[in-house]
């Protein structure tokens, strides 16, 4: 997304498990997790599906990755999305390995292809009056 608006982002707060990823969303930085096994796995994975392991560590990626697929939301699925539609659903996979389902910014969705290359982008959620987290969306390079 070249200079497009942005869509309006709900305010999203931070729980103990989130923290880590949310500070560093804050610092520009996508933050998934490695296990043992040495697979990146996304953050909310608990265990290494390789060695089945819980000893994970944080370890931030790249924000480079690939297009799989994508619905253009025009009915929001929660009250708190309605004034963010229509807005693009998308399933990226990260050059490190693992699949996200994330927000895309796309001007013209009707442009999208699978295997088009995207890259994290960081917007803060909520408002001015009410601020929420920094959250990572992608967009098209």
């Amino acid at each position: 997304m070249s200079g497009g608006r942005v869509s309006s982002f709900p305010l999203v707060e931070r729980d103990e498990a989130s923290a880590a990823f949310y500070d560093a969303a804050a610092r520009g930085e996508l933050l998934m997790q490695r296990g043992p096994s040495g697979a990146v796995l996304p953050p909310e994975a608990r265990t290494d599906p390789d060695s089945g392991s819980a000893d994970l560590e944080p370890v931030v990626v790249s924000g480079e990755g690939t297009l799989v697929s994508w619905v253009v939301v025009h009915q929001a699925p929660l009250p708190a999305l309605a004034e963010a539609v229509p807005y693009v659903s998308a399933v990226v996979e990260l050059a490190e390995g693992p699949w996200l389902m994330v927000r895309l910014l796309a001007d013209d969705p009707a442009g999208l292809r699978a295997g088009a290359q995207v890259r994290a982008r960081f917007v803060p959620s909520g408002s001015e009056e009410e601020p929420g987290e920094v959250l990572p969306v992608f967009e098209p390079v």
